[in-house]
């Protein structure tokens, strides 16, 4: 009979790297990143659907305006908020556009916040580059 030894059994000897398997590596991970990004973005609406959200955005904000007598300056966190009282299935991001959309055609207006930093809910804003946050919407 042979003797026991104890001694720890060696590992196997690493493999090689080079520089395929790197950029097979490198390829693999973004390609998983890439999935992973897709997976967490959000939706967007098409055109026809911002369209029909501009619709329901108009008689949202003359119904607030008349209901709440802001004098025709709709602030955007009271205007979200009437969207999802009514169940409008729309996400902050496609109100957004929407708004956007509806005054590039001359619908509505969107006015900044003359001090954004004290404003109650500035994430309900849309800030825009080179205008500020955009706070209140008024129809023309």
């Amino acid at each position: 009979m042979g003797a026991k030894t104890n001694a720890p059994k060696r590992a196997a000897a690493p493999s090689r790297v080079t520089l395929a398997s790197l950029a097979a590596r490198v390829d693999a991970l973004e390609a998983e990143v890439a999935a992973l990004r897709a997976k967490a973005a959000p939706k967007r609406l098409d055109a026809a659907a911002v369209a029909a959200l501009g619709t329901t955005l108009l008689g949202a904000i003359g119904e607030l305006d008349a209901r709440q007598r802001f004098g025709g300056l709709v602030p955007l966190p009271d205007l979200r908020r009437e969207l999802r009282a009514r169940n409008v299935e729309a996400s902050d991001a496609d109100v957004s556009d929407a708004l956007l959309a509806l005054e590039r055609d001359f619908k509505i207006d969107l006015s900044i916040a003359q001090s954004p930093t004290t404003v109650a809910d500035r994430g309900s804003g849309i800030e825009r580059p080179g205008r500020g946050l955009l706070y209140y919407v008024t129809r023309r």
